[in-house]
């Protein structure tokens, strides 16, 4: 059975899932950080679902040309969470987050990170792996990944610096949305997404895209909550 494989549809289905679920708040609410989240969340369907194919593709031109745009994505919109997040500071009626400076920090933030990756898409490429069941591109190849002894290995380019901001600028804002309004869907799904990260045993078995479920759960889950009609804690 390609267990993990199957993994990957799973988590494909559930990011499908929450696209939907997201469109549909977006649709009644027309809320910012809605719209924002929607390009990376859709492409969390996409990367996830590239990953599920691989072992039907196999390897050439095809599954090369699906890896790149999840890569893209992830560079240039993984980090969009950011404004989402100062949005739903905004949703829940913080009086500084609806200055605009405050709001203007996010997304200076957000466009720094964007930055800081944006070379990425001319210096970095992507290469054959192995991985249990698990046919893939990835810009990284190492001892454990390596399709054969003879395979280069490639180092990674150091500590992915957005995903790790984007981490913890969602638990902090989640941990004052816990404390003012009750709601601990942010900083849960942030801490799931750093425990599946930062723990080797979690990490090896490749479920930081579970994380990525928990923490775009958690966001869409409060968006949810703070737009949903009758809401107290949004008036």
């Amino acid at each position: 059975m390609p267990m993990y494989s199957l993994m990957f549809l799973a988590f494909a289905l559930a990011q499908l899932g929450l696209f939907i679920w997201l469109l549909g708040i977006y649709r009644r609410s027309r809320a910012p950080g809605a719209l924002v989240l929607l390009v990376p969340q859709f492409f969390l369907i996409w990367d996830n679902l590239r990953v599920a194919a691989g072992i039907v593709i196999g390897f050439g031109d095809l599954l090369y040309a699906l890896s790149w745009p999840a890569f893209w994505a992830h560079w240039l919109s993984g980090c969009w969470l950011i404004i989402t997040c100062g949005s739903i500071l905004r949703l829940a009626n913080f009086e500084l987050a609806a200055r605009k400076w405050v709001m203007g920090g996010f997304c200076v933030v957000t466009t720094a990170l964007v930055l800081h990756d944006l070379p990425l898409f001319w210096t970095k490429d992507i290469y054959p792996v192995c991985e249990f069941d698990l046919i893939r591109y990835s810009g990284t190849v190492t001892e454990a990944n390596r399709c054969s002894a003879t395979q280069v290995l490639v180092p990674s380019d150091g500590p992915p610096i957005a995903p790790i901001v984007t981490c913890f600028v969602t638990i902090i804002v989640g941990a004052v949305l816990w404390l003012r309004r009750g709601l601990p869907w942010l900083t849960l799904g942030g801490i799931a997404m750093l425990l599946t990260v930062a723990i080797p045993v979690l990490n090896r078995h490749r479920l930081d895209n579970l994380g990525e479920v928990f923490i775009h759960g958690g966001a869409i889950l409060t968006l949810w909550q703070l737009t949903r009609a009758g809401d107290q804690r949004v008036r």
